[in-house]
């Protein structure tokens, strides 16, 4: 089987798409090579920058499209922007097109034309953020026409229904962790100069969304009664000096954007790990902590919810400071549960999250799709 492999975003950026595209890939060849099977995957280059003049009239377009009676114009411009020849003969070539993550830059639907008029199954991963998600006119139509779409919850899924998607062409498939395997604690804490203290973990974007302001105005409450703890950041976007000027510098430890060894090794230093996001395509992270055995605090994204068991494999906490706070200190002051929760996420890990699982997810649909096979 013959596997093109297309995105907006470039596998070696950061962040989950871009992951996503590594992790698929290699578990593909690894498949390829342990179960003796004939797969060969293709990465189509979408040579696209996020500042360039193509992508903010991409936007513009897609914008355009959001009217419904000038979708159809909509359309043919956004075959002539993106149409590109190299395309035509990596899609000629496969057995199946999956195009990765879909939004405002509306490349997918010209690459799905092109699938179409090579008669090649042209499948779809949205990455969709339903509590986030604008109805675009364009992706809407691309996961109608798609034969099959990647869900990464029942949440997502259900989105997608009321909207039109058959049921039939909805694919559930979660993923595994991402990190590094081998990550080392004791070597980040030394490093970081804060010994055996109690330690919370936060990873993700620094914004209203992933909780990150909720989290700084909760740290304080932390600390009242826990002033020992120490709250280690990592992700991109503004720090907001003005609540951490409110925080002790001695209980916050700011990993900016880390390697992937620097973040594996946090996922191992902490005690607990936190992200109280009120919107999520799935949440990768949690699964992440969970595959070092750390118990997790998710916020009130309902994909979160729905992969994080209250009080079995983590605890849910409202976007405030006050049940963030309650949420922090109850794991922290309480190694027992600390333990058993971490626990009880690892065996879920284990069993539902792994590379072989998401593999033979996408291998079962793409050969559904493509009958020969």
């Amino acid at each position: 089987m013959k596997i093109a492999i297309a995105s907006h975003v470039h596998p070696t950026a950061v962040g989950g798409l871009a992951a996503y595209q590594r992790e698929l890939v290699a578990g593909l060849q690894s498949f390829s090579r342990i179960n003796g099977e004939s797969l060969s995957v293709q990465q189509l280059q979408m040579n696209q920058d996020d500042n360039s003049a193509d992508l903010k009239r991409s936007r513009w377009v897609s914008q355009f499209a959001s009217r419904g009676p000038l979708l159809r114009l909509a359309d043919s411009l956004n075959r002539v922007m993106h149409h590109h020849p190299s395309w035509t003969l990596a899609v000629n070539t496969a057995d199946v097109l999956h195009f990765i993550g879909t939004g405002s830059e509306i490349t997918g639907h010209p690459l799905w034309r092109e699938a179409r008029e090579a008669e090649v199954p042209f499948t779809v991963w949205p990455a969709l953020h339903p509590e986030n998600c604008a109805e675009e006119a364009f992706d809407l139509q691309l996961y109608q026409e798609a034969e099959a779409v990647f869900c990464q919850s029942d949440h997502e899924r259900e989105l997608l229904i009321t909207k039109g998607v058959a049921a039939s062409r909805l694919i559930r498939c979660g993923l595994p962790p991402m990190c590094h395997p081998n990550g080392t604690g004791t070597r980040l804490r030394s490093k970081l100069g804060i010994g055996m203290r109690p330690v919370v973990l936060f990873v993700g974007r620094r914004d209203e969304w992933k909780g990150y302001p909720a989290l700084l105005e909760a740290w304080p409450l932390v600390m009242r009664q826990c002033p020992d703890a120490v709250l280690l950041l990592a992700g991109p976007g503004d720090a907001d000096e003005s609540r951490l000027a409110k925080i002790s510098p001695e209980s916050v430890r700011d990993l900016g954007c880390p390697s992937e060894q620097d973040k594996a090794d946090a996922y191992a230093a902490c005690d607990v790990f936190c992200l109280p996001s009120a919107c999520e395509s799935f949440g990768i992270v949690y699964v992440e902590a969970w595959s070092y055995g750390r118990p997790v605090i998710c916020g009130t994204a309902p994909a979160s919810r729905e992969l994080v068991e209250h009080d079995v494999t983590g605890v849910w906490a409202d976007q405030q400071p006050q049940p963030w706070s309650h949420s922090l200190l109850r794991l922290l002051m309480h190694p027992d549960q600390r333990h058993r929760i971490g626990l009880a996420g690892l065996r879920h890990q284990l069993m539902n999250f792994t590379t072989e699982q998401m593999i033979g997810d996408h291998l079962k649909a793409w050969k559904i799709t493509a009958p020969k096979y």
